[in-house]
């Protein structure tokens, strides 16, 4: 007599949409931070005010919640949908990078990557779409950075 047991694990590793959000946050916060501690910013204006404070983790947050959400939903489906939900993630990083003080392009980008990393982990190589979700979403975390340190 054969029992064949199935169960879904709901593990929490590196390519987490969840780790690789809070990364994607993180990034943002040190670069605000880093910014306006060291004087980097381009703007002369005051400095930043606990409301201003406030309003950003309300944008990171909603961007938090639905990159994970949206993440979540992919990791527990097929390779293709992880493909697709890369490339829109990567595509959201981009267009939002207009409002990098949101921190949603930071967010967006490497739940992008993470969601990547795991098509290639489960396949064993990157498609086109996961390869470009990948570029897209690293080159636009590093630049959204790089702007909200020097304004």
């Amino acid at each position: 007599m054969s029992t064949v047991s199935t169960t879904t694990t709901h593990r929490i590793d590196v390519l987490h949409p969840l780790v690789a959000a809070t990364v994607g946050g993180t990034v943002f916060a040190i670069a605000m931070i880093g910014g306006d501690l060291f004087d980097l910013n381009a703007g002369e204006g005051p400095p930043t005010k606990a409301w201003e404070i406030a309003v950003y983790l309300v944008l990171v947050g909603a961007a938090l919640v639905l990159a994970v959400w949206l993440g979540v939903r992919a990791r527990a489906g097929s390779p293709g949908r992880l493909s697709k939900t890369a490339i829109a993630l990567a595509v959201a990083s981009a267009a939002t990078f207009v409002a990098f003080w949101s921190g949603w392009p930071h967010v967006f980008g490497a739940v992008a990557v993470a969601l990547a990393l795991e098509h290639r982990r489960r396949v064993g190589s990157f498609s086109a779409a996961t390869l470009s979700a990948l570029v897209v979403g690293a080159v636009s975390v590093v630049a959204a950075a790089y702007i909200c340190v020097v304004g």
